[in-house]
């Protein structure tokens, strides 16, 4: 069944503040992510988060969507992140009900298909940002909840697989540095 995004998440934006080297909470911006959407480890980029910004303070099962620039990706929170606040170039997605979880809302928005779509809703030259207007028509496809389970924990099987295979390819190439250092320092 499709929905629109309005119908299945409150959607805000994050907030706008000025990051310290230590603070009470992580401040996150779109370099703390790599090319497969995952929070790397960062220590320069905290906030102290004010009694009235709770709200912008992630909660489990909360998606963030780059809404600006030419990076629109989502990330699913988890309690395992931290205390995290999003920066003001991200839309925090909170699902309304467990109709649907936020790991399949962001593999969903993070698919070709939705990608497209979304640089087609970008207006702007320099910073394409995506209207909120046109956020909250965009149309999910809502397979029942245990099928998400299901495409998750597909998805992170192979997550899983690809960090292997990039371990593998790590130890074949420092074995074949010391092999090469081997045969020309005899």
């Amino acid at each position: 069944m499709k929905k629109k995004l309005d119908e299945l998440a409150e959607i805000s934006y994050g907030t706008y503040d000025k990051p310290m080297l230590e603070g009470t909470h992580q401040y996150l911006v779109a370099s703390h992510f790599d090319d497969f959407y995952e929070l790397t480890e960062f220590a320069d980029s905290f906030i102290d988060l004010k009694a009235k910004d709770r709200k912008f303070q992630l909660i489990e099962n909360d998606v963030i969507l780059a809404g600006k620039g030419n990076r629109n990706f989502a990330w699913a929170y988890e309690l395992i992140d931290g205390p995290c606040v999003p920066s003001s170039l991200f839309y925090i997605l909170r699902p309304k009900s467990i109709e649907i979880l936020g790991k399949y809302l962001a593999y969903f928005l993070n698919s070709e298909k939705t990608q497209f779509a979304l640089k087609n809703m970008a207006t702007g030259s320099g910073m394409p940002s995506i209207p909120k207007k046109e956020l909250i028509q965009l149309e999910i496809e809502v397979p029942p909840v245990a099928e998400q389970k299901r495409i998750i924990a597909l998805v992170e099987m192979m997550d899983e697989e690809i960090q292997l295979d990039y371990q593998l390819i790590t130890l074949k190439q420092q074995r074949k540095k010391g092999i090469i250092n081997k045969m020309i320092n005899k």
